[in-house]
């Protein structure tokens, strides 16, 4: 028969269970943790079209495209120019201005500021709201 002894530890609320349990089989067992399995290429694939189909909603929701396509074009137009946290740029703001409002170029200049601010505005909301659903998601 094998007894071992466990010193007791303080105890650190901020600890969970799960971390509790691999404390002990490290301790009883002397085993290790595993490392956490490695992403691949496919796991990056699903969270971008995770991210794109959530993106694709919220432009269409808050951008008002004339429809599904021109979200679709706007979201493919705007997500290479997205900073790495998944926020708005002045790129991404064109593109997506180029997209929305393409003669744009004919108006006057005060209403061209206009509807660009609006568009940013509505451009951040949906990305705002796409993070969020793919967070809560995630």
């Amino acid at each position: 028969m094998t007894t071992s002894t466990g010193h007791p530890t303080p105890s650190d609320d901020a600890e969970s269970v799960f971390e509790r349990a691999y404390r002990l089989i490290e301790t009883e067992l002397g085993g290790r943790r595993l490392p956490p399995e490695p992403r691949t290429w496919l796991d990056d694939l699903a969270r971008t079209r995770r991210y794109k189909t959530a993106l694709i909603t919220a432009v269409w929701n808050t951008c008002f495209p004339s429809g599904v396509v021109e979200a679709c074009r706007v979201v493919e137009a705007v997500y290479p120019y997205l900073d790495p946290d998944g926020l708005c740029t002045d790129a991404a703001l064109t593109a997506a201005w180029n997209v929305l409002e393409p003669d744009a170029h004919t108006w006057p200049e005060q209403l061209q500021d206009e509807r660009r601010r609006f568009t940013s505005k509505c451009l951040d909301r949906a990305l705002a709201e796409a993070n969020t659903a793919v967070t809560d998601h995630a």
